[in-house]
């Protein structure tokens, strides 16, 4: 099984790579830059909502979910994984972005888009959770396009933050925010 995974990610890999072009790169190294550190998630969610009466609750919700997010995903799980990224078969040269010195699995950017993602679709008006994951969606895919990730990693991160956000806005509403 792990074989056939591994085998799904050097083609995905491969394909992607058929697709670059001047727009993707520069739309691509955006999408990046604004997914790190859950940059974009912070200036465009957690802070405008902490500040609002109408949000805050979201807000601190958003603001727990992104920590438990990171120490679950880039301390416990990628230490503990410890894989390589596609980024490490590739020359210096050939790279769009600063190669990631960290382990690959799970993606940390695809997880904390798709935390903030879920946590505004659990506690917000659709106005809020589609522009989120589009996005996210973005992001994810700009780790794939940018072969810092292979499509697992981008799986697996999908599937913490989808839990990350789902747990915690539900912990929160009914026994926080009762």
């Amino acid at each position: 099984m792990f074989r056939k995974l591994r085998m799904l990610d050097y083609k995905v890999t491969d394909s992607i790579t058929k697709i670059q072009c001047r727009f993707l790169d520069k739309l691509m190294v955006l999408s990046t830059y604004a997914g790190t550190g859950a940059f974009i998630w912070w200036i465009a969610l957690a802070i405008p909502f902490v500040i609002t009466k109408t949000y805050r609750n979201t807000g601190i919700i958003l603001i727990v979910t992104l920590g438990i997010n990171y120490l679950l995903g880039e301390i416990i799980i990628k230490k503990s994984v410890g894989r390589g990224r596609p980024s490490n078969l590739i020359d210096e040269e050939e790279m769009k972005i600063n190669k990631p010195k960290d382990n690959s699995f799970p993606s940390g950017h695809t997880a904390s888009s798709f935390c903030a993602f879920t946590v505004t679709f659990w506690n917000c008006p659709a106005y809020f959770w589609i522009p989120a994951l589009i996005v996210a969606c973005l992001i994810s895919f700009s780790r794939l396009y940018l072969r810092v990730h292979y499509l697992s990693d981008v799986i697996g991160g999908v599937i913490l933050g989808l839990i990350d956000g789902s747990v915690i806005s539900l912990l929160f509403n009914h026994l926080v925010f009762v």
